[in-house]
Order: structure tokens, then sequence, then C-alpha cells
């Protein structure tokens, strides 16, 4: 009868357990684990809207650039004309006096 108790009391005790267990089991499943993701996908779609406003912006100042650049010029035509018409000068006197001498 010992061993007959014995095991009735192994019985009860794994019982107890087994119940124990399915009861945390049923808390855990009433539990709803719910994975919030917006305010990382608003940090997300805020670093993108910066991206795309700072881009806009490097865009337009690369445009501004490329303008400026094309409108700049190392000197001036008049600066130039004048240049090149003291030069032809230079050189017809310089073969008027040449030939002078000669």
């Amino acid at each position: 009868m010992t061993k007959l108790e014995e095991l009735s009391e192994m019985l009860v005790s794994e019982i107890e357990q087994f119940e124990k267990t399915v009861e945390k089991l049923q808390k855990i499943q009433e539990q709803k684990i719910l994975i919030d993701s917006r305010a990382l996908e608003k940090t997300i779609w805020l670093q993108q809207e910066r991206l795309e406003k700072a881009l806009s912006s490097h865009n337009q100042e690369m445009k501004n650039l490329g303008h400026s650049l094309e409108k700049a010029k190392a000197y001036p035509v008049w600066a130039l004309t004048l240049f090149v018409a003291s030069l032809i000068l230079n050189g017809i006197l310089a073969y008027i006096i040449i030939a002078k001498v000669v």
C-alpha cells in the first residue's frame, strides 16, 4: 500500500504542476504582445524628409553655382578688346619706327 500511496502522491504532485503550467500558458496566451513600430516609423520618416530637404537645397545650390560659373569670365570683354587694340597699335607703331630707321 505504501507504494500505491507514494505513486498517488507523485501523480497528484505532477497533476498540480501540470495545472500550474497550463495556467501560466493560458495567461501568456491571453497577453497579446504587440510590436509598436510607430515611433520607429515616424523617426525614419522624419529623417527621410530631412534628407530630401537637404538634397533639394544642395541641388538648388549646385544649379546656382553652375549658372554663376557660366556667367563668370576671367576678364571683361571691354578689357580684352582694349588689350588687343593696344597690341595692334603697338605693332603698327613698331613697324613704322623700324621702317623709318632703315
